[in-house]
């Protein structure tokens, strides 16, 4: 399938989050949420695609001298350079993967030449890869399943990972979507665990949820997301609490992710953590339903073989993934060779990262 790309029109619309997300060092309360539509050609057919993602504070960028203002800047520019490039990749009839390719080249140089972090990069490229497989979806009358099993997209894995050559994406897939799924409910740094600690004067009484004993009470959640701060006391305490509040209702019948959300700048800070946890016998059930632990290093240090010992014999018992760490199409394979044993798949990286990631 050739493609051209005729138009791309990019918007914002303001959202107030309902109640404030408190993640590494950010709280998140409002937020721009970016909405891109893209005109593109197909065989002679015209078709509009859509993407969108929020534009949320210290994620893409933790750099401490950056304010919000100028991290938003820094987000819509690399959204209108990736604009500009894919326009120009596809100004003829092309081929949808190599013009990919070439655009997420295009904007990891320009990162380079901005000091954007390779996250910020991968995001502009992402915004517009996601909007223009809408449009080949909408065009073909086909799910991103479809497109994706009979490789209508085009995907030559083997030119970024050589054992994947002459492999298309249907041998790595499962052989049919998953028809369920599991919620997982994501449980801030200042997030309520129990309906006591919410003071009266924060009580939302909107007939939704609010701290999770409501979640789980009133929806059933078994499956949790629990940020860390990198305190060490404090983190030991908040995990116990938590247990106390879950654990009488749903006993060893849930499952969780540890989320670092890059807030350990020492290695020996993340181990101490861990050795606490494994000597502490309030949360054994705990550790062992913990599922994996994200990102728990700072990304300039992720990385890094003399940082990353310890990562590597505890993915012996608990897998470790990157997520901020994963900023190029090269990042997996680094982090396979640290003993990293997964990686965070999310929109704002990519479709075809998230495959490619899959297959390897």
């Amino acid at each position: 399938m050739r493609i051209s790309l005729k138009e791309t029109r990019l918007g914002l619309r303001n959202s107030t989050t309902r109640l404030p997300f408190r993640y590494g060092t950010a709280c998140l309360t409002t937020c721009p949420q970016a909405v891109l539509e893209v005109q593109v050609e197909i065989n002679g057919s015209v078709a509009v695609g859509y993407s969108g993602d929020c534009l949320p504070p210290g994620w893409f960028d933790k750099t401490p001298t950056r304010n919000y203002q100028q991290q938003i800047e820094d987000m819509l520019s690399a959204i209108h350079f990736a604009e500009h490039v894919m326009a120009d990749q596809l100004r003829k009839p092309h081929d949808f993967f190599r013009a990919y390719l070439a655009l997420d080249d295009r904007l990891h140089a320009e990162a380079g030449q901005r000091s954007w972090p390779d996250l910020l990069a991968g995001f502009g490229t992402s915004l517009v890869e996601r909007a223009v497989i809408d449009a080949v979806s909408r065009a073909t009358n086909l799910s991103l399943n479809q497109l994706v099993r009979n490789n209508v997209l085009g995907i030559s894995a083997g030119e970024i990972y050589p054992e994947l050559s002459g492999i298309e994406p249907a041998a790595w897939l499962p052989k049919e979507p998953r028809q369920q799924l599991y919620v997982r409910h994501t449980i801030g740094l200042a997030d309520p665990l129990s309906s006591g600690d919410i003071p009266a004067d924060e009580r939302l009484d909107d007939g939704f949820p609010q701290s999770v004993d409501q979640y789980i009470d009133q929806k059933g959640i078994q499956y949790f997301k629990i940020k860390l701060a990198n305190q060490l006391d404090h983190d030991v305490a908040r995990l116990e609490q938590f247990v106390s509040v879950v654990e009488p209702r749903l006993g060893n019948r849930y499952r969780l992710t540890l989320d670092g959300n890059e807030q350990y700048k020492q290695a020996d800070d993340f181990s101490e953590l861990i050795e606490q946890l494994r000597c502490n016998g309030k949360l054994a059930t705990l550790l062992a339903n913990t599922l994996v632990i994200e990102q728990p290093l700072e990304r300039s240090i992720a990385l890094d073989p003399k940082h990353t010992a310890g990562i590597r014999q505890l993915g012996k018992t608990i897998p470790v993934i990157i997520d901020e760490s994963d900023g190029t199409r090269a990042a997996y394979r680094q982090a396979i060779d640290c003993g990293y044993r997964g990686v965070s798949s999310k929109s704002c990286k990519g479709v075809l990262r998230s495959l490619l990631n899959a297959g390897l």
